[in-house]
Formats: C-alpha cells, sequence, structure tokens
C-alpha cells in the first residue's frame, strides 16, 4: 500500500485533506504532520512513496524540509501544495521539489499527482534506481552548450530566439526549462512543449536570473564510462529530434505534433544522461553483477529510468512513454504513427545514417512496424529528407 504524508501548519488544512482525501484509505496509509520535524519524525518510522508539503511553515519551511528528505529519503518523491510563489521560493524550489501544485487545488489532480507517482514506480527494475533518480535535482548540460548559454545570457544585445536556440540544441536544458515553465509556479495555461515557447514564456531577464544568479543550468560533471561521451549522446539527442521532427513534416501531422516529435526526440536518451552523472557521486547506486560493464548496466536501464525521471517532473504521458519504449514502441497502445512510433523509427534512421560513415552495423526497426503501419516505402523518402536538411545546415 502506497504511504503518502501530507504537511501543513495550519491544522484546518489537514482536517480537509483527510476528509476529502477519505475515500483513499483502502489504497494509501496517510500520515498527517504539523511541522517539518513532525514530518521527518513520520518518515523514519516506516518507507514513505510520497510527501506532499506546504511551502511556508514556521521553524522548518518547505523547502527545508524537502531538502532534508532528499538527503535522507531520495527514493520519496517530492510534491509541493502551497498557495506562494513568490520568486525567491521559486529559485529554492529548483532541485529540491519534483513538482508544484498551487493552492486551491482540486482534490482530483492532487490524487491524479500521487497516483503517478505509483504508476511510474511500477516500470522500475530496483528500488536502487529510484534513489538514483531521486537524487537528481537539475540535468547537467553538455559543456559546449553551457558555455555558450553563459556567453548569451551575459551579453546586453542577446535575443529570445538566440537563447532559445542554444537551449533547444540541448537535452538538459530543454527538459530542464520545460519543467519550469509547465510547473504551476509560472501557471501556463496550456502546457509547453518547445524550448522557444519556453524561453519566451520566462523571458531573457527571469532566464538570466535562473541561470547566472541560481544555477539552474549547470556543466556536465561526467565519469569516464567505457563507450559513453556527453558529446556524442548530445549530438545524437540533436540528429533524433530534427529526425523525428523531419518525419512528421514528412508525413503532414499537425505542427504541434510536430513540435511534440521533436522533444520525444530530444529527450529519449536522457536515462543515460542521468546514470552516468549520477555514478559520479554514487559509483555503488547502479552495480554492476559479477564485474559486468556499467555501460551495458547504462544500456539495460536508461529507459525506465529516463522515463520514470520525465514523469516526476510531470512530462506528458506521451513523452514519459515514448522515452520508457523508445526501444519497443509497439508496447505503447495506440494506432497508427504514435510519438513513441515516430521516435524510434526516427533514432533507427539516425543510426542508420551513421552506420553507412562508420561501416558499424545499424540497430533495425522494429520487425513488422513500418508494414503494419503501411510505411515501408516511405524509409528511402525520410532518409533524402534528412540528406537534404544536413546540406542545408552545412551551407
Amino acid at each position: 500500500m502506497m504511504r503518502v504524508v501530507f504537511v501543513d501548519d495550519d491544522a484546518d488544512v489537514l482536517q480537509g485533506m483527510k476528509r476529502t482525501l477519505r475515500d483513499m484509505r483502502n489504497e494509501w496509509t496517510m500520515e498527517f504532520a504539523q511541522s517539518g520535524a513532525a514530518a521527518l519524525e513520520e518518515l523514519k518510522k516506516a518507507p514513505t512513496d510520497v510527501i506532499v508539503s506546504d511551502m511556508r511553515m514556521p521553524g522548518m519551511d518547505g523547502w527545508e524540509l524537502l531538502a532534508e528528505v532528499k538527503k535522507r529519503y531520495p527514493q520519496t518523491v517530492r510534491l509541493v501544495l502551497s498557495g506562494h510563489a513568490d520568486a525567491r521560493s521559486i529559485m529554492r524550489a529548483v532541485g529540491t521539489a519534483h513538482q508544484y501544485l498551487a493552492k486551491p487545488c482540486e482534490t482530483k489532480s492532487l490524487k491524479s499527482a500521487i497516483m503517478q507517482t505509483l504508476n511510474l514506480r511500477q516500470h522500475l527494475s530496483s528500488d536502487r534506481l529510484a534513489q538514483v533518480v531521486g537524487r537528481v535535482d537539475m540535468l547537467p548540460s553538455a559543456p559546449k552548450a553551457f558555455q555558450e548559454i553563459l556567453a548569451c545570457l551575459q551579453r546586453p544585445n542577446a535575443s529570445v530566439a538566440e537563447a532559445a536556440k542554444i537551449i533547444g540544441r540541448d537535452m538538459a536544458m530543454t527538459a530542464n526549462v520545460i519543467k519550469l515553465v509547465n510547473s504551476a509556479f509560472f501557471g501556463t495555461r496550456q502546457p509547453v512543449s518547445t524550448a522557444d515557447r519556453a524561453v519566451a514564456y520566462l523571458g531573457l531577464d527571469t532566464l538570466g536570473a535562473l541561470v547566472l544568479g541560481h544555477g539552474v543550468f549547470k556543466s556536465g560533471n561526467i565519469p569516464t564510462i567505457k563507450g559513453f561521451s556527453i558529446d556524442r549522446l548530445w549530438q545524437h539527442s540533436q540528429s533524433v529530434a530534427a529526425a523525428a521532427r523531419t518525419i512528421a513534416v514528412a508525413e503532414r501531422l499537425p505542427h504541434g505534433k510536430a513540435d511534440e516529435a521533436f522533444l520525444g526526440g530530444m529527450l529519449h536518451d536522457v536515462g543515460e544522461l542521468v546514470i552516468a552523472t549520477k555514478l559520479a557521486e554514487t559509483p555503488d547506486a547502479i552495480a554492476a553483477p559479477q564485474g559486468e560493464d556499467l555501460n551495458i548496466q547504462l544500456q539495460a536501464h536508461h529507459a525506465e529510468v529516463g522515463a520514470y525521471l520525465m514523469g516526476l517532473w510531470g512530462f506528458p504521458n506521451p513523452i514519459v512513454e515514448t522515452v520508457a519504449f523508445h526501444d519497443a514502441p509497439s508496447q505503447v497502445p495506440g494506432d497508427g504513427l504514435t510519438l513513441a512510433k515516430l521516435v524510434h523509427i526516427a533514432d533507427r534512421l539516425v543510426l542508420a545514417r551513421e552506420a553507412l560513415v562508420t561501416g558499424k552495423p545499424a540497430m533495425e526497426v522494429e520487425p513488422g512496424l513500418l508494414e503494419g503501419l503501411g510505411l515501408a516505402d516511405r524509409w528511402a523518402v525520410w532518409l533524402a529528407e534528412l540528406d537534404t536538411l544536413s546540406a542545408e545546415s552545412a551551407a
């Protein structure tokens, strides 16, 4: 049974939660604490799946509490439920809370956010992986991209378009900025799924404060792992994102679907970045059995780890499913060219183009996928489109 701890210094708020969540008592074990100290005592008693905390509380406030929970119990999902969202609080929340829910929050929305964590957890093969993901605050960017965005934001004549272009090429910065903009901190009415929209929504002043003043973006600290390169991952994610959008446009999918395809392609291997960076901090967190190559472990777990993080950060289900099943898209329900299938095809298309240069064998498309979609004759068309795109980029 899922265990959830709710924290708020207002006794009336806690009583209201007890009443509205009474119908969940057969599915959740619920504890209610009136202070950060009391909440930590509750977490000592038994493993806790989710903690939901208010922001402003006397003594230990919500951010201090969640920071302590992150350190002691990284596998516990950390949610904020608060009516306060001043700029300082936003900055402090960046690395402590997985999601921010704004008061007043409908009971249905609160239940949904909590239940999603349980559904996501079922995809993880071990508690160790939950601890690895739980320690993630913000993803590290490729050093080149990090230096570019720093230089851009420090220029007095920098433009939103220039900043968005840099962020949109980097897997980590894309995930970080979209997570922020889609949180209740900023109250967007419609989910934002592109870096350019996210940067435009924030504006350069806010983005500069987040990056330069509060370290929302950071350069990668990647350990040496046989077969892994952050630069290669960075390039591959860009190539798959571009290929996914190219396929979506070629197949005349709506503009919004093309944007979603680009985001899915950019993030499909995000789990590799999570595992590689966390190995630098906790090398025993993902132990390789019998001396097995760590890169093999990285490949084995990156899809589930990436999907779990994207889910905790509140990314839309199609993105989470795509990250989880980009190597086996038929496991995702849905007819036609779903996002998972589209990104899978784009990934294999990019690998096929790379194989022509390197001479290494390419990974095959899932058997029967193209035939089942009636797209077997489109492979050569997509390749030609990518060749044209590459030529235009090089010009």
